[in-house]
């Protein structure tokens, strides 16, 4: 896991050390430039040492005949045995490091046939990468097919680009300008999906892209996504016992590559089946390898309807682990802080507030392991969220009574009704496009005008408005937001979170599974039944509760902290939005009435895109505390570097 940053234009080398300086804290090991002779391109890496924690695994490295020079930021799953298998056919390996694979790799395949994307659609892992061809003066960009690991992209003059693993290094190469429209897109998802960034002129390369730069021209090409690769109908496994040994397989191979790693390795635990399962499967993969099982991480509440401490000491004795339990920030200048913080490392707003809890637990997670495992992807492969099963009751069964009965239904519940019955009621007016909109718009303020990016796929063509669901969730929602947090939480204090559900014999694996196999019994069907044999009985039955944290609560606190005064804090959060000021005060007052947590998490993003949207720039600026301003005045506290 590193920062890797580069350029094209002439004498570019001196910027390029700068955005590496600004990615430091991605790689506390080691910084490595190679300049171009010829001076057509600078490419760096910041290492965080992880595998060939030697001299030998540093970066950039370049090829045997000096043709191809690499950055690599991410790990392959299994490299040490493709190394091997390169060495019984007569290759050099000069380190054992997943750069070195991959630098092998590519270069053959641009010998014969030129398709880096089909060569990278063999390996499994995450990553991003960048390739500089010194003969043909190409520049190859390319980002995992799951959009575990980001890589933006910054257009510059005559036809140059640079690029870097979070878009603040780009300030190296120009000033950044934010881009507010993305805001309609922002709302309805509470981040912006790539590839646009909130930058104007930087780009997010989207998952699974691969860039090709020669002077000043660009295409494009696409790794093929796993999903997509499923093997052919009669060649699948039918019973539910041969779905969970097929998945059971593909997990365990996932978890114990991720374990390969040539550093202190710990895992996150936590009272759901996601990251529990993974951290039971690493802990037996620990025994089965003769080593210590890896030290377990969980997030404590003093709220006890939200906290999982005890569940997840429970399985961490069951499993033969040591945990720790990371205390959730309280009191509102904590939370403010750290938000400020957590903002900062993403540069572009982002709305999730499990940003904060993240930023808090990888600072604990970072004083004890380099690697740390999560269950990351398992909701959206199989199946565990509830607005799944509102898909399906809509595929099943309402989409064929008659519009205007579901219609009046609708106006008969309300918006008094149970919010998962309002929410089902709402978008089941209709299509079944219509309800994908209205179940996927997460912005409960009509005023703000939100919408979802373009999805292009045909709900009948992807097998339902379930299955349509959920793979928009792998493929747009899940990159943007828990993949986002993950990457830029964790490697703000040199921690590389490796998530095997997302491996790709696994993502196969799910994808080869009806839906309704994964949404029978509530959801996570087949994957409960894999993970069953691992963890205690009491365990396996628990309910969700998820990794979230009182919004409606901290919404209250973080507000008061900064404006006061109701009057002001609606003032602040709507300065901008054409909502009427009678509007504005009852939007306050449902979202921190804890009834309406949909509204909320609205008024959170709200905050947020005025955190972002008070500083001239994206380029942040150290600001002073609460005090700087009156309490009456509407600015809002842009956040701290």
């Amino acid at each position: 896991m590193c920062g890797i940053a580069g350029a094209t234009a002439k004498n570019d080398q001196a910027l390029v050390a700068s955005a590496l300086n600004q990615l430091s804290h991605r790689g506390p090991d080691g910084q490595g430039i190679w300049c171009d002779p010829d001076h057509r391109c600078a490419i760096g890496c910041v290492r965080l040492a992880t595998t060939d924690v030697s001299p030998d695994g540093a970066q950039p490295v370049t090829s045997a005949d000096g043709r191809f020079v690499l950055v690599f930021n991410g790990y392959i799953a299994g490299h040490r045995r493709a190394l091997a298998a390169l060495k019984k056919t007569g290759v050099s390996v000069g380190s054992h490091s997943d750069a070195e694979l991959v630098l092998h790799l590519l270069p053959h395949a641009i010998a014969v046939d030129g398709d880096v994307a089909g060569a990278l659609a063999q390996l499994s892992g995450q990553y991003a990468l960048a390739l500089w061809d010194r003969d043909q003066a190409v520049l190859y960009l390319a980002r995992d097919p799951l959009g575990i690991k980001p890589l933006y992209v910054m257009k510059r003059p005559d036809g140059h680009v640079a690029f870097a693993s979070e878009p603040s290094a780009l300030s190296a190469f120009g000033p950044l300008h934010r881009d507010e429209t993305v805001r309609a897109h922002y709302f309805a998802h509470l981040f912006v999906p790539s590839p646009a960034t909130g930058s104007v002129d930087v780009g997010l390369l989207p998952p699974g892209r691969v860039l090709r730069w020669q002077n000043g021209q660009v295409t494009h090409d696409q790794i093929i996504h796993p999903a997509k690769r499923t093997a052919s109908t009669h060649n699948l496994p039918r019973t539910q016992t041969d779905l969970t040994a097929k998945l059971h397989g593909a997990v365990w191979q996932s978890v114990a590559d991720a374990m390969d790693a040539d550093c202190s390795v710990g895992t996150l635990v936590s009272g759901g089946l996601d990251s529990a399962g993974i951290a039971a499967m690493a802990c037996s993969v620990a025994r089965e390898r003769g080593q210590v099982s890896p030290t377990g991480f969980v997030m404590g509440f003093n709220d006890p309807a939200m906290d999982e401490t005890r569940a997840a000491q429970r399985l961490a004795r069951h499993l033969g682990q040591e945990i720790h339990v990371v205390s959730a920030p309280e009191k509102p200048h904590e939370i403010f802080e750290e938000l400020q913080k957590a903002l900062h490392s993403i540069d572009g707003p982002f709305a999730n507030p499990s940003v904060v809890l993240m930023r808090r637990l990888s600072r604990v997670v970072g004083g004890h392991a380099k690697v740390c495992l999560s269950g990351d992807g398992g909701d959206e492969l199989f199946g565990g969220y509830p607005r799944y099963q509102g898909a399906r009751l809509f595929d099943q069964y309402w989409r064929f009574v008659p519009v205007s009965v579901r219609r009046m239904i609708a106006r008969m519940v309300g918006r008094n009704g149970p919010r998962n019955m309002a929410r089902f009621l709402e978008g089941g007016q209709g299509d079944a496009r219509r309800a994908f909109e209205v179940w996927n718009n997460r912005c409960a303020v009509p005023e703000l005008k939100a919408g979802l990016v373009k999805d292009t796929q045909d709900v009948d063509r992807t097998g339902g408005l379930a299955a349509l669901m959920m793979a928009f969730d792998r493929d747009v929602t899940l990159p943007g937001n828990q993949l986002m947090m993950s990457d830029r939480m964790g490697m703000a204090f040199g921690v590389e979170y490796r998530l095997p559900l997302l491996g790709h014999d696994v993502v196969r694996a799910a994808a080869g599974i009806e839906t309704k196999q994964h949404l029978r019994r509530g959801g996570k069907d087949i994957w409960r039944a894999v993970v069953a044999p691992y963890l205690p009985k009491e365990h396996i039955n628990r309910p969700k509760i998820g990794f979230n944290p009182p919004t409606s609560d901290w919404l209250a606190k973080v507000c008061r902290h900064v404006w006061g005064d109701a009057e002001t804090i609606c003032t602040a959060l709507f300065d901008g939005f054409d909502v009427p000021k009678d509007r504005r005060a009852v939007y306050w007052q449902r979202a921190i009435s804890g009834r309406a947590p949909d509204v909320a998490l609205t008024l959170w993003a709200l905050m947020v895109w005025q955190m972002w949207s008070n500083d001239g720039s994206v380029k942040r600026q150290r600001v002073l505390a609460q005090q700087s301003f009156p309490r009456s005045s509407a600015r809002v506290i842009a956040p701290a570097s």
